[in-house]
C-alpha cells in the first residue's frame, strides 16, 4: 500500500498518486463498502478523510513550533510528513520511515525540479503525469539511492565525447550555455558542456538520469503497443514534454542547495535505452536564486505572523528586504520589465510598515500582496521555449556511435534486467579537462577487476562503494547466487542506511545466510580523516541517507568538520560475504578491499 500526496495551503489535493489498496483502506476507513463503486473514488473524498491529520500537522508546526516529521499506526502503516511553500507533502506506506521519509524527500526535490518555485503548475495534468511518470523512474535502473553510474569503456567513451563535441557544432541557439549529456539506461556514458556554462552537480546528473528513464519508458511502452524497435528510437512526443520533447526544469543553483536555476531541456533517441539529453541555460539563474530565496524566506514571515512571534519580525523582514533587493538588481541585469522592480519595492515598504506600526493594512494582507508580486516574478523565469532543430545533431551522434549503438543498447536493457542491483558496470569519472572553446568530461573506466577484488576477499559475494561527495558508486555485477536477490539487497542497503543515521561508523549483521559489513568515513585530499565526536541525536535529527540532494551527508560533514566541510567527503562500503564469517575478518576484507579500489583509482573520482 501507498500513497503520495501533496496539499495546498486551504488543505485541497494539489496531486495524488495511489495504488488499489490504499483506495480499499481509506473506502474501509470512512465506513464505505469495497464493492461501493461511488465510496472513496476521487481526490476530494481522499482530501477530506485526511484532514484532520494534515490540520493537525499545520497547527502543531505553525501554531506551536512542535511539528513532527511521521506518525507510525498500530497496523503497520506508516504516515510521513514534509512542508514547503505552504503545500504539505504526505507519503502513506507500510514501508520503513526512513524508506518512506527519503521518498518524500525525493517527491520534494523532484517538484521544485520540475516546477521550480511556481507549485501551482502540478494543477495542470501535464505536470501531474510528469511527476508520476518521475516517481515512478525514480528506483528503476540500478543505481543505488542518492548515487548514479556511469558506463565508460575505453574506446565508446572516447568516440562518445568526440561525438558530443562535433554535434556541438550543429546546435543553433540563442543561448551560448548548455550541456549534452548522453545515458545509457540509467548511467552517463558521457557529458560535453560549453565554454563559460556552471558546472552540473552531482545531484543534477541524478535528476537529469531520471528524466532519461522516464523517456526511456514510455518509448518502450510505445513499441510494445504496436510499434517496432524503430519506433523506441524514433523520438516520439513524450505526453508531459512539448512537441519537440522539450520542457523546462530548474537545477540546483545558489547557497540553498535547490532546484531554481532554469534551463531548458530536450530528449531524444538515437537507440533503445541510449538518450541524449540537452540542457540549455535560460540565463536567469540570479533571478531564480534570489526568487527562491525570497519566496522561502516570505513563507518563514507568514508563519511568524500566525505564531505571533514578534520577536523574530525584525530580522526576517530584514533578510527579505536583502533577498528583495537581489532579486531586484538581477531582474534590471536581464533587463526585465521595469513596473515590476518597482511593484517588489512597494510592496516591501508597504510589508515593512504594516508590520511595524499601525496601518489600514494588517500584516497579513500586505503579506499575501507581495506572494503575489513575487509570483509575478517566477513567470519571468518560464518564457516560451525556444524552438530547436535536433535531426542534425542526432544524424551526426548516430553515424559516429554506430559501431557501439547495439552494444550500449544491450548494457542499457541490461540495467532494467531485474538481476542487475544495484549497479552492473562501475567506473570512475576522471578531472573535468579544459579545451580552448570548451570543457569535456571525460569518462574513463577503472582498472578494477570485480571478478579479481572478489578472488582476493574469499566468501566474498558483492559489495558497493560510493562516493557521496561526488554522488558516484562502484560496484562488480552481483552473483547470480539463490541467496542474494535484487530484494535483500535493497533491504542490506536500507538496513546500513539505517545504522549510519543511528551514528555508527561501522557495523556488521547477519541476514539469513550472508554477513554483512558497512562502514562508513571520512576522506580530506584522499586521507582518512576523524571527526569530532557528534552525540547519536544530533546524528539522528539529520534526514535519512540516499536521497537525491544527498541531505545527511551534507550536514554530517558540516557537524563533524565545522571548517573545513567543503575539503571532506564521505565514503562508504558495504561488503556482502556468503555463510559465517568472524567480523574480524569481515572488517579486515573491507578495509582491503576499500584501499584496494582506491589505491587502484588514485587519478580518477567516483
Amino acid at each position: 500500500m501507498k500513497a503520495v500526496l501533496i496539499f495546498d495551503n486551504v488543505n485541497d489535493l494539489l496531486f495524488s498518486k495511489w495504488d488499489d489498496t490504499f483506495l480499499d483502506r481509506m473506502k474501509a476507513f470512512g465506513g464505505q463498502d469495497n464493492d461501493n463503486n461511488e465510496g472513496v473514488t476521487d481526490s476530494y473524498n481522499v482530501s477530506q478523510l485526511l484532514s484532520p491529520i494534515i490540520t493537525s500537522q499545520r497547527v502543531m508546526a505553525a501554531q506551536f513550533g512542535n511539528t513532527y516529521s511521521s506518525m507510525q499506526c498500530k497496523d503497520g502503516t506508516s504516515i510521513v510528513f514534509d512542508e514547503w511553500l505552504d503545500h504539505v507533502f504526505l507519503i502513506i506506506s507500510e514501508q520503513d520511515v526512513d524508506d518512506a521519509h527519503r521518498e518524500l524527500l525525493d517527491c520534494k526535490t523532484l517538484v521544485q525540479h520540475i516546477c521550480g518555485q511556481n507549485i501551482n503548475l502540478l494543477h495542470s495534468p501535464v505536470y501531474q503525469r510528469w511527476l508520476s511518470a518521475l516517481l515512478d523512474c525514480r528506483n528503476k535502473g540500478d543505481s543505488i539511492p542518492g548515487a548514479s553510474g556511469i558506463i565508460g569503456e575505453s574506446g565508446v567513451t572516447a568516440a562518445a565525447l568526440s561525438a558530443l563535441k562535433s554535434a556541438a557544432k550543429e546546435i543553433k541557439t540563442p543561448y551560448p550555455h548548455y550541456h549534452l549529456l548522453l545515458y545509457v539506461g540509467d548511467k552517463m556514458l558521457a557529458l560535453y558542456s560549453s565554454r563559460g556554462s556552471e558546472d552540473l552537480t552531482p545531484p543534477d546528473l541524478i535528476l537529469l538520469s531520471i528524466q532519461a528513464v522516464a523517456a526511456q519508458e514510455y518509448w518502450r511502452e510505445v513499441e510494445g503497443e504496436g510499434g517496432s524497435e524503430k519506433t523506441a528510437c524514433s523520438n516520439a512526443h513524450v505526453p508531459w514534454l512539448s512537441q519537440e520533447n522539450s520542457a523546462l526544469v530548474a537545477t540546483l543553483g545558489g547557497a540553498s542547495l535547490a532546484p531554481c536555476a532554469p534551463h531548458c531541456l530536450h530528449a531524444a533517441a538515437l537507440a533503445p535505452r541510449v538518450t541524449l539529453l540537452l540542457l540549455r541555460d535560460m540565463d536567469t539563474r540570479d533571478i531564480g536564486i534570489a526568487a527562491h530565496l525570497s519566496s522561502q524566506i516570505l513563507s518563514n514571515l507568514r508563519r511568524l505572523l500566525l505564531q505571533g512571534n514578534l520577536e523574530m519580525l525584525p530580522t526576517t523582514l530584514d533578510a527579505l528586504e536583502s533577498a528583495l533587493k537581489k532579486t531586484t538588481e538581477a531582474l534590471r541585469k536581464n533587463k526585465a520589465n521595469a513596473n515590476l522592480c518597482a511593484r517588489l519595492t512597494t510592496r516591501m515598504l508597504e510589508l515593512r510598515k504594516s508590520c511595524t506600526t499601525t496601518t489600514p493594512l494588517s500584516p497579513e494582507t500586505t503579506a499575501a500582496a507581495m506572494h503575489t508580486a513575487i509570483e509575478a516574478v517566477l513567470e519571468q523565469l518560464r518564457p516560451d521555449i525556444p524552438s530547436l532543430n535536433m535531426e542534425m545533431v542526432l544524424r551526426e551522434l548516430r553515424s559516429a556511435l554506430a559501431p557501439y549503438l547495439a552494444s550500449l543498447t544491450e548494457k542499457g536493457n541490461r540495467c532494467f534486467g531485474g538481476e542487475s542491483y544495484p549497479f552492473q558496470y562501475g567506473y570512475h569519472r576522471k578531472q573535468q579537462t579544459y579545451q580552448p572553446q570548451n570543457k569535456l568530461t571525460s569518462l574513463t573506466p577503472t582498472t578494477l577487476s570485480a571478478a579479481g577484488a572478489l578472488s582476493e576477499c574469499p566468501g566474498l559475494l558483492h559489495f558497493t562503494l560510493a562516493d557521496r561527495g561526488a554522488a558516484r558508486c562502484l560496484a562488480p555485477p552481483p552473483h547470480k547466487h539463490p541467496v542474494l536477490t535484487p530484494k535483500k539487497l535493497q533491504r542490506i542497503t536500507s538496513r546500513a542506511f539505517r545504522l549510519f543515521r543511528e551514528g555508527y561508523t561501522a557495523a556488521t549483521w547477519r541476514d539469513s545466510a550472508v554477513h554483512v559489513c558497512a562502514i562508513l568515513w571520512f576522506e580530506k585530499a584522499g586521507v582518512t580523516v576523524s571527526p569530532r565526536a557528534l552525540h547519536p541525536a544530533a546524528v539522528r535529527a539529520l534526514p535519512p541517507p540516499g536521497d537525491i540532494l544527498g541531505s545527511f551527508y551534507r550536514q554530517l560533514i558540516e557537524q563533524a568538520f565545522p571548517n573545513e566541510s567543503s575539503q571532506v567527503t564521505v565514503k562508504e562500503l558495504i561488503c556482502i560475504h556468503l555463510g559465517l564469517v568472524p567480523t574480524a575478518t569481515a572488517v579486515e576484507q573491507a578495509r582491503r578491499l576499500a584501499h584496494t579500489a582506491l589505491d587502484r583509482a588514485a587519478e580518477y573520482t567516483l
